[in-house]
C-alpha cells in the first residue's frame, strides 16, 4: 500500500460525504435518514485489491477511524471513538478472507460484499455504542436504518468499484495475486 496517497484519498472522501453526502441521503418516515457509506466502498475495493491481509486491516482501521471522527451523538449521543476503526478492520478482514472464494470483478458480488461489510461493521458499532452509553432506546429504529445503509452502501458499489479501479495505481503499490503461486510457491531447480 502506498499510505500517503491513500490518506490523502481518505481525506476527499470524508470531505464528499461530510459535505455532498445529504445530497445523497434522504429520509425513510419512521426510521430516519438513509445515505451511503463512501469509506465503505473504499473499504470493501482494498479487501479486494490489496496484496497482504495486513495491509487491508490497516486501511479498514484508518478508514473507520476517519468515520469515528466525523460521527457525532451514537446512541445516548455519547459517541466513544474506537469502536468503528475496530468493525471496520474486522469487516475489511472479513472481506480479503472472502475474495478468494467469490469472484470479485462481477457487478453483484462486489455489491453483495459492500452490503455484508456494512451490515456487520455498522450493526456492531451500533451495538457496541448502545452497550457503552447503556441506551437501547431506539435501537430497532437504528437496526434498520443501518440495514439501509448497507442496501444504498452495495447499490453504490457498483460505480465506486469502477471509480476506485481508474485509480487504483495511485494508492495500492502491487495488485493483488490470486492462486497458490500468489502464496510464494517453492521454484524447483
Amino acid at each position: 500500500m502506498r499510505w500517503i496517497p491513500f490518506v490523502i484519498l481518505v481525506y476527499v472522501l470524508i470531505v464528499l460525504q461530510t459535505t455532498m453526502g445529504s445530497a445523497l441521503t434522504f429520509v425513510w418516515q419512521g426510521v430516519g435518514r438513509i445515505g451511503p457509506d463512501l469509506l465503505a466502498i473504499m473499504a470493501v475495493f482494498v479487501a479486494l485489491r490489496a496484496s497482504t491481509l495486513l495491509d487491508t486491516m490497516i486501511a479498514g482501521w484508518i478508514l473507520g477511524l476517519a468515520l469515528g471522527l466525523t460521527a457525532v451523538g451514537g446512541p445516548g449521543t455519547a459517541t466513544s471513538l474506537g469502536p468503528m476503526s475496530l468493525t471496520y478492520a474486522m469487516a475489511a478482514g472479513l472481506i480479503f478472507k472472502l475474495r478468494e472464494v467469490v469472484f470479485s470483478d462481477r457487478f453483484l458480488t462486489q455489491a453483495a460484499l459492500a452490503f455484508v461489510f456494512c451490515l456487520f461493521a455498522h450493526m456492531s458499532w451500533l451495538l457496541i455504542q448502545a452497550t457503552l452509553a447503556w441506551a437501547w432506546d431506539g435501537v430497532g429504529r437504528m437496526l434498520i436504518q443501518a440495514l439501509g445503509l448497507a442496501v444504498y452502501t452495495g447499490l453504490l458499489m457498483m460505480v465506486g468499484f469502477r471509480l476506485l479501479r481508474r485509480i487504483e495505481r495511485w494508492f495500492i503499490g502491487a495488485p493483488m495475486r490470486r492462486g497458490r503461486g500468489a502464496r510464494g510457491a517453492l521454484r524447483m531447480m
